[in-house]
């Protein structure tokens, strides 16, 4: 993910802004909204506008100084927010390693932008604590403002929404529970309703100050299939394997598994999850010390830890910080992370040790007792008995185990064998010298978080590297990032790479077929089911689907003969009508002899009704090169320009000579020209005898206004998701401008909002001169 999604996307982004191309990126899959794309990636990160006064080339280079930043910052926030509930300033520090390097952050790496959230979260909460404060146990009778205080949770309410929002949505579900858990109890009902509308008041205000962007980036991806896909059935209450809840009980207590490479209790469903929690060096040491030093009665932050340990054990409780998405994420965890590492400095810091010494004792125990599991002999499918059966990529999990049992004994030698308070020295063989400053166990164990915060995040580092070999490194670079494909031909066309170079036609700047990336428009999703192609987060087009490669315009097919040994073409099968033409820089290049270039006509058409009751896909794929698939209620409309499609042509594969043809005919009724930029396109139509429906494999998303010789046209969706028009017969200026659904919306939210936030200051002003 880090290789084929983080640095192609900062790079394509960082052309992009830099090129002013705001609105729509031709360079990522078939076309997408700029905002609605990455606002979900990087759009929103302050760490990502840091590298746009630096040149293109730095960019690769620079992320990892971004990461090293991003965890900086992770430590500095979480500081401030921990010191607030500890006596000393080394509890708030070791806190705040801690959480800046749990496990989920070291898992994360590889989600760049993941850590974004995490470093600004405790900002966040801080924010919200320090409005409740106002009325928390106050018992005030008259009503205060929130002054400055609301002002604060407003800002960052909308630095959140912006960083990314599939974050913030759980950030609001974990706040909401902290409210009942935390600033409930113990309060009248009048002090509940004013802390309620505080926050809802300031939530609201933050969401129209952030609107202008947060209001196209909902709407570019609203339809989106990945967003439909909910828990039903039993899969509401259990989850799929017994394993899940041993995995999340692992991941407490060990280095965590690098992301789709799992070692014991592995399940497909935890492969992209981020499932991991643990703590470096303390493990949940602490938390258990905790819990037996508390009461459930009177501790909030216990109540709170106990809430999020059975949230993350029953689906759909656990989904409801996913929008209830029926794949499996343990995402938030960061946020009872935070309250992990604190509690933790708490108990660390705190005069008697016998619970933090049992506390040592549980999570020694449960590690242990993971490590004897894993190592008991198991049956094969074949019935023989194999030792270490359980333990999957065995190198990955030597590392987590040796990390893993160094840091617990670093552990145990903190707690059991430093005293609290070191005031004097005994040296070997000679008398004891004294401290000027005593050493406070609380130091010994900083100094130990310090090492294992560098072992924890070295293995996870480590175990990531070792998957790749130093020459697929050294490829890596100089194919994908050193050097780009000289393809011929000026036109607007597509390309496709093969599992080698994905995602790199964006830093190339070539628009592609295959694209592994979440956030593309529904309208995306929606076409690829015309050949029964079921994205998820990759569009990937098996071999023998040549009608869609042909209306896509792809041009060429890129396959890597130094890497890729289960290529296409390298296996002997290669794709139909595909002929060589060159090699460079290690890549086979393949010429697509039916490529059609884009903004071409149909003669006929196929009802959608009738199309979906073709059985076999590659019928359906080849009918593309003869019919365009219309609505039941388009294809009456144009039924005066269209022939429909006879259904002899239903009953088998179309042969290649007549799809061939067919592609031939298409393209002599091309456009002449296609332009494009980031507010749409221009073309130049061929001569056209006839009324003639043009077809355009661009996304009929929202935004989209097509004008034929400056008149406005109906756009009529094509093939489930793409772009048509109807042009009249000779030669037209077409041209399509496009501003982001939400635009003008998302403006007037932000201009309110400010206009509320200045309305809200004045009133805060009048009313504190008036008091004095």
């Amino acid at each position: 993910d880090y290789n084929v999604q983080q640095i192609p996307f900062y790079i394509a982004a960082h052309r992009a802004i830099r090129n002013g191309e705001l609105f729509w990126n031709w360079t990522i899959d078939f076309g997408t909204s700029m905002i609605g794309t990455f606002s979900f990636y990087l759009l929103g990160s302050p760490f990502f506008l840091l590298t746009l006064p630096f040149p293109e080339s730095f960019i690769p280079y620079m992320m990892p100084f971004i990461m090293a930043l991003k965890y900086a910052v992770c430590a500095a926030t979480s500081y401030t927010y921990i010191r607030r509930h500890v006596v000393r300033d080394e509890s708030a520090m070791l806190g705040a390693l801690l959480y800046a390097f749990s496990g989920f952050n070291a898992c994360n790496i590889v989600f760049n932008h993941f850590t974004d959230a995490v470093a600004f979260f405790p900002l966040f909460l801080l924010t919200f604590d320090k409005l409740m404060e106002i009325d928390h146990h106050k018992d005030n009778m008259h009503f205060f403002f929130g002054g400055k205080e609301l002002i604060h949770f407003s800002l960052m309410t909308m630095v959140m929404a912006i960083i990314n929002y599939y974050f913030f949505f759980g950030e609001v579900i974990f706040l909401i529970i902290y409210f009942v858990i935390v600033y409930i109890p113990g309060n009248k009902k009048r002090d509940i309703i004013r802390m309620f509308l505080r926050a809802l008041f300031g939530g609201v205000l933050g969401g129209m100050l952030g609107g202008f962007y947060i209001l196209q980036s909902f709407l570019s991806i609203s339809g989106n299939s990945r967003l439909s896909e909910t828990l039903s059935g039993y899969d509401v209450v259990s989850y799929h394997s017994m394993n899940m809840l041993w995995d999340i009980l692992k991941s407490m207590v060990m280095i965590p598994d690098i992301i789709g490479k799992g070692t014991v209790f592995y399940t497909s469903d935890v492969r992209v999850a981020s499932l991991a929690v643990y703590l470096p060096v303390f493990g949940i040491a602490g938390v258990s010390a905790y819990f037996l030093q508390t009461t459930l009665k009177k501790d909030v932050h216990k109540r709170l830890l106990l809430a999020c340990l059975i949230m993350s054990m029953i689906p759909i409780l656990n989904s409801a910080f996913s929008l209830f998405n029926s794949e499996y994420y343990a995402r938030w965890f960061y946020m009872p992370i935070l309250f992990m590492a604190m509690v933790t400095a708490k108990t660390a810091e705190r005069g008697k040790s016998v619970e933090l010494k049992r506390g040592v004792l549980i999570t020694s125990f449960l590690f242990i007792l993971i490590l004897l599991i894993s190592i008991i002999p198991s049956y094969t499918s074949s019935g023989e008995v194999v030792d270490y059966g359980l333990i999957e990529n065995t190198k990955i999990y030597k590392k987590q185990v040796i990390g893993t049992a160094v840091m617990t004994i670093m552990l145990i030698l903190s707690v059991f064998c430093v005293p609290k308070c070191v005031r004097k020295i005994k040296l070997f063989k000679m008398k004891e010298i004294g401290l000027k400053k005593p050493i406070m166990r609380i130091h010994v164990l900083l100094f130990a978080t310090i090492i294992g915060c560098v072992i924890s995040t070295y293995v996870v580092l480590s175990n990531g590297s070792s998957l790749i070999s130093d020459y697929g490194k050294e490829q890596w670079e100089l194919q994908m990032l050193n050097t780009v494909p000289e393809l011929e031909g000026d036109e607007f066309y597509r390309d496709e790479t093969d599992d080698t170079a994905t995602n790199y036609d964006m830093v190339w700047g070539i628009g592609s077929l295959h694209s592994f990336i979440s956030t593309l428009p529904a309208e995306t999703f929606d076409f690829l089911d015309v050949v029964d192609i079921d994205r998820k987060v990759e569009t990937k087009i098996s071999n023998n689907l040549i009608g869609i490669r042909a209306i896509l315009s792809q041009k060429y097919y890129l396959e890597n003969e130094r890497i890729n040994d289960s290529g296409y073409f390298e296996a002997g099968d290669g794709i139909e009508g595909f002929i060589y033409l060159d090699s460079q820089n290690g890549f086979d290049i393949y010429l697509n002899t039916n490529y059609i270039k884009m903004g071409f006509a149909y003669d006929y058409f196929i009802r959608e009704s009738d199309f979906e009751e073709i059985d076999n896909t590659e019928i359906k794929d080849r009918l593309l090169s003869v019919a365009v698939v219309l609505s039941d209620d388009d294809a009456d409309a144009l039924k005066g320009v269209l022939k429909e499609l006879p259904e002899d042509y239903y009953i088998d594969t179309l042969p290649y000579d007549i799809f061939e043809k067919n592609c031939e005919e298409r393209n002599k009724t091309s456009c002449e020209t296609f332009e494009t930029s980031t507010n749409g396109f221009t073309a130049r139509s061929s001569n056209l005898d006839s009324d003639k429906l043009l077809f355009f494999s661009v996304p009929a998303v929202k935004g989209f206004t097509v004008y034929v010789d400056g008149k406005e046209a109906e756009i009529i969706k094509a093939d489930y998701g793409m772009t048509a028009v109807m042009v009249p017969a000779g030669v037209h200026e077409i041209k399509a401008t496009y501003i982001p659904d939400g635009f003008y919306a998302g403006f007037f939210m932000t201009v309110t909002g400010i206009a509320v936030l200045l309305l809200y200051m004045a009133v805060v002003h009048f009313y504190k001169h008036r008091q004095m």
